[in-house]
């Protein structure tokens, strides 16, 4: 008689390959499609004895498990493990037979401090890559913006020293509140929404100051530059409009608002870029007479004292003896830009930004745990980003792959009716009579 061990046993052997479990169209078997690993080894053999030790997982194993995490927006490995081992999806896409036992949760813990986030941004870089190989990536309209991350930290231990996250930052969330977290910074391509390029920073950085670095690891990544460059209100700049124009791209971004009282504003002066002075309302100069202290990005200029107190538009420009600008050294670049805010080309590309990013922040924090930090740390923070951008763009690539095979698939359903139509009509013509041939 045998034991129900050894009943067990038996009827596992009887059992068909897990493969067939898993549907024709589930999500894992599209994202197994176009995820090639063949670099994990290469990059990550440094980090493991190869002569000592114990035998250990197989790194691409890891990868995927972190992977799986990022699509289902696991928070926790413990939570990820119970799935895993229940889950026969999730065995499948890792390489595990049913009776395998699977890896600690704290092997995969101990596997991000050994891999750190290099190997994570190669994955990355990869997705753009293949998106780029597939077509995905037109790169001439960019778009970008920063989302905040909720921190896995009480706010009352942010930034002391006895704190368990020493990176997360006070910032403004959506809500209104101030909150610990992080802010990611990304790029995204207009064409299908590819995640071309990110960077994360303490939710108290600015977005506005880490625009030019993000846009150029995009660029760095694409191996091409854009032609417009699209962004919210906290970008628009004449220090961005300038540094995006030093590289050939348009700054489409709502310029600052021009501040409105009873005295002329800076707006109703105009600006000689050449001589490098302002011709005011009455038409006189305002000269440069130096920068502003503390402000080294700021520059003043001043008309004449006998000039200003004689002029008949005083009572409108100024209760001083004469006239003060204090304007950016940027000021020609934000002209341009207000400029070019009121062409119906800027309205239309503008018009385009909120479905591309703000789309796929939506889907990165509904779908995939991009609202609330998985870990604590800088570095942590930043993996977690690399690995919702990368199964986001492995997303796109396999819709691209699922359209070519349902493409296929009609083209052969088409080709086989139209040849059992053929053999229809070919025999019932050699069966006729012959008088009626």
């Amino acid at each position: 008689m045998q034991t129900k061990k050894e009943k067990a046993g038996y009827g596992m052997m009887l059992l068909p390959p897990m493969e067939s479990f898993i549907p024709k169209d589930h999500y894992l078997r599209r994202l197994d499609k176009v995820l090639d690993l063949d670099f994990i080894h290469n990059v990550v053999k440094s980090n493991y004895c190869q002569t000592n030790g114990r035998p250990s997982i197989d790194p691409e194993v890891i990868i995927r498990l972190f992977l799986i995490q990022a699509m289902d927006g696991i928070t926790h490995v413990r939570d990820l493990m119970r799935q895993v081992q229940v889950n026969l999806a999730y065995r499948w896409f890792i390489g595990y037979e049913l009776d395998e036992k699977l890896p600690d949760h704290s092997t995969l813990s101990k596997a991000l401090d050994r891999f750190g986030d290099d190997v994570f941004n190669e994955l990355f870089q990869r997705s753009i890559s293949q998106c780029q190989k597939s077509g995905l990536i037109e790169g001439k309209v960019l778009h970008v913006d920063a989302t905040t991350i909720r921190a896995d930290i009480d706010k009352r231990r942010v930034n002391r020293p006895d704190s368990s996250d020493q990176d997360a930052r006070f910032g403004h969330f959506p809500d209104g509140t101030l909150k610990p977290g992080y802010k990611q910074h990304t790029v995204a391509d207009g064409k299908h929404r590819v995640i071309v390029g990110l960077s994360v920073t303490p939710a108290n950085s600015s977005e506005h100051n880490s625009a030019v670095a993000v846009i150029d690891k995009a660029i760095r990544s694409l191996h091409t530059s854009p032609e417009v460059v699209c962004a919210d209100a906290a970008y628009g700049s004449g220090e961005n409009c300038r540094k995006m124009l030093d590289r050939g791209v348009r700054l489409v971004s709502p310029p600052p608002k021009v501040r409105t009282d009873k005295c002329f504003t800076t707006e109703d002066f105009e600006y000689d870029a050449k001589k490098d002075v302002f011709i005011c309302p009455a038409k006189s100069t305002l000269k440069y007479i130096g920068g502003v202290h503390g402000r080294p990005k700021q520059r003043r200029y001043a008309g004449l004292r006998s000039v200003c107190r004689i002029c008949k538009l005083k009572d409108k420009c100024t209760k001083s003896d004469r006239r003060t600008l204090k304007v950016s050294s940027n000021h020609a670049s934000l002209i341009h830009l207000r400029a070019d805010s009121k062409t119906e080309s800027f309205k239309q590309l503008y018009k385009s930004r909120a479905p591309v990013i703000e789309g796929i922040f939506g889907e990165a924090k509904e779908w995939h745990g991009l609202r609330r930090a998985w870990r604590r740390g800088l570095s942590k923070m930043l993996i977690q980003s690399f690995l919702i951008a990368s199964v986001i763009n492995f997303k796109r690539l396999g819709a691209v792959l699922l359209h070519y095979l349902l493409k296929i698939k009609l083209l052969k359903d088409i080709s086989e009716r139209i040849w059992s139509v053929l053999r229809h009509y070919l025999r019932q013509k050699s069966l006729a009579p012959i008088n009626q041939r």
